[in-house]
């Protein structure tokens, strides 16, 4: 399609975008003389009657549909072999550009703005009998008249009509799909519910609420963990408001709010519908940070209030957690919970305070030992000399080869053993020379090697692994104690033979990767990236340094995903970078990591790189 080629009587003007489907251009109306958009397939798609199927639903769906948060089309038009969608033309920027060009999070205010018109669009969707089942920021446009436009209605399903996917078929975006899409359900309004709140966590905290390295990951997340808290870590997020995100990303869809319209209300988004456009104004409005002072204004908050939205969010929590239960697992929670309180009057001899201060004894050695920690981690990182996010990018003819690992890494501090137990469920003891019942065993037998151990993980025995790993963990020979410590951290990050510990996971990693373990290293980055043994708290920083580690030492994977990290920048982190996210990409299609070359293509034809 030349520019200046005419479809009907519309005459093509420029190229807007391209997508794996097809292409949209401007165009103009030659008869009553505006300016449309003009949404084709690519022409090797328009032999395959299942695209064409799907671009025909496309239409249909939006015939449906009139609203001023929807994507108006004009005219299903063909023109020969080829089908064309004309379609009002909306100047702006998709949500997810703003979010990246911004480099951060908005501001709350301008948040709920955005999804009180979505949610209007999504909500007039359903009442018409469509369900989106792609809603995310992609999708969602912002106008250069401050208005939300809810864009691509490609696998949108009228309810009733005739599904096009076979049954059991997953389809969307896996980041934002709800559970039961991801099961292959076809998802109904509660699942476009569970999607936008999706995008509203985003752009309030700047990342989506689950993430995994690859597809596997990601829906263990969805479905087996909890989204990290958003109070008190993002300004201006009250408990009410994290509590009605959190309800509509339940991992059942009974669990959530029964319409977007109700989400929209308990999310306070609903009030703000006729001022929404005048708050967000414009994408470039948004891009400016100075917004955030809109959204909240006012004095710091203190300490005690800070102590009691944090306390209100983590009630909430549990009540939430209580409520998602079994009825008979709640029988069983609450008759603990009642025991646990009346033991002290059947047991502890009444006045008897021994209980109390045995607690404090045991809280007090608690923070000692996270002090001891602490310290260990601040000396370690001196040692290494590691110094700030923005010291840690190698100069470009420093990356051109990743660099081996030295072998003169500083030798690994002695952990701390967790009140006795067995060396793999917490820490090596801290009393020198002192072996664990594991390792006694071990050394009564032949001694353990790398090569018995990596044979009993092939083999699944997981426990026969450990106890060679708390073995080799001791060893004088630095590779085989690093490689020990990785597998002793990966079996409690994995929980492979014994319960799944983060804690105890993290401190092994951290063991392993200051001996220059790549894969630790790595782990360990995304350990710090998904918050795993820090309570949900994730940090950027460490996540870029252990990330860089690893990629120095070659590893394609850290290299793929720092590439990430530098096209799309940290807020308040670190800047975008495009010249070093083509560097890492580089060296991951050079190990032929998938979707290295993609990446970098990408750049390219962006002009960045």
């Amino acid at each position: 399609m030349s520019d200046q080629r005419m479809i009907g009587h519309y005459r093509i003007v420029e190229l807007l975008g391209a997508g794996a489907m097809g292409k949209v251009h401007v165009a103009f109306d030659t008869f009553i003389e505006r300016e449309v958009a003009i949404k084709s397939l690519r022409p090797e798609l328009t032999q395959d009657p299942e695209f064409v199927g799907r671009f025909k639903a496309e239409a249909q769906s939006l015939a449906r549909l009139n609203h001023p948060n929807i994507t108006t089309l004009f005219l299903l038009l063909p023109d020969g072999r080829d089908l064309y969608m004309v379609m009002e033309l909306v100047r702006g920027r998709a949500l997810d550009d703003v979010l990246r060009e911004r480099g951060g999070p908005l501001g709350v205010k301008e948040c709920l703005a955005i999804i009180s018109q979505a949610a209007d669009g999504v909500a007039y969707a359903h009442q018409m009998g469509v369900i989106h089942r792609d809603i995310k920021p992609s999708n969602l446009m912002i106008g250069n008249d401050g208005r939300v436009k809810i864009m691509d209605f490609g696998i949108a399903r009228v309810q009733g009509s005739v599904r096009m996917t076979r049954a059991g078929t997953a389809i969307g975006t896996p980041l934002y799909m709800a559970p039961e899409q991801r099961r292959g359900s076809e998802g109904d309004e509660r699942s476009d519910l569970y999607s936008l709140a999706i995008v509203l966590y985003e752009i309030l905290s700047g990342a989506p609420p689950f993430a995994g390295l690859d597809e596997v990951e990601l829906l263990q997340a969805q479905i087996g963990r909890d989204p990290p808290p958003l109070v008190p870590r993002i300004p201006g997020v009250t408990p009410g408001l994290e509590a009605a995100i959190m309800k509509a990303l339940a991992k059942r869809p009974e669990q959530r709010y029964p319409s977007i319209r109700a989400f929209s209300d308990a999310i306070g988004a609903t009030a703000l519908r006729v001022d929404a456009t005048s708050i967000i104004q414009s994408p470039a409005h948004l891009l400016d940070r100075a917004t955030e002072t809109s959204a909240s204004a006012g004095p710091a908050a203190s300490l005690p209030s800070v102590a009691l939205a944090v306390a209100k969010s983590r009630s909430t929590s549990l009540v939430r957690r209580f409520k998602t239960l079994h009825p008979a697992l709640q029988g069983v929670s609450v008759a603990i919970v009642a025991f646990a309180a009346v033991a002290p009057l059947l047991f502890g001899g009444g006045g008897d305070d021994s209980g109390a201060r045995k607690r404090d004894i045991d809280r007090v050695e608690r923070d000692r030992r996270m002090a001891e920690i602490e310290s260990d981690r601040r000396q370690t990182a001196k040692t290494l000399d590691y110094g700030q996010i923005g010291e840690i990018k190698p100069a470009r003819g420093e990356i051109d080869r990743p660099a081996l690992a030295t072998n003169d890494a500083p030798p690994a501090a002695k952990p701390k053993c967790n009140d006795g137990f067995s060396i793999a469920d917490c820490q090596p003891s801290t009393v020198p020379g002192q072996k664990t019942a594991a390792v006694e065993k071990a050394s009564l037998a032949a001694p353990a090697t790398l090569a018995d151990m990596r044979k009993a993980l092939k083999d699944k025995d997981y426990l026969k692994a450990a106890s060679m790993a708390e073995a080799l963990a001791q060893s004088s020979d630095k590779s085989e104690q690093r490689e020990a410590q990785f597998q002793l951290g990966w079996a409690a990050l994995k929980g492979m033979g014994r319960p799944q510990n983060l804690d105890v996971a993290l401190n092994w990693m951290k063991l392993s990767a200051a001996q220059g373990y790549p894969e630790a290293q790595f782990a360990l980055g995304v350990m710090y990236q998904n918050g795993d043994g820090m309570g949900g708290q994730e940090n950027p920083g460490e996540t870029v340094r252990w990330f860089t580690e690893a990629a120095n030492q070659g590893h394609p994977r850290a290299q793929f995903l720092l590439g990430k990290i530098y096209e799309r920048g940290v807020p308040n982190v670190l800047k975008r970078d495009y010249r070093r996210a083509g560097d890492f990409y580089r060296l991951a299609k050079e190990q032929s990591f998938p979707g290295a070359a993609e990446a970098l293509e990408g750049l390219r034809k962006a002009g960045r790189y």
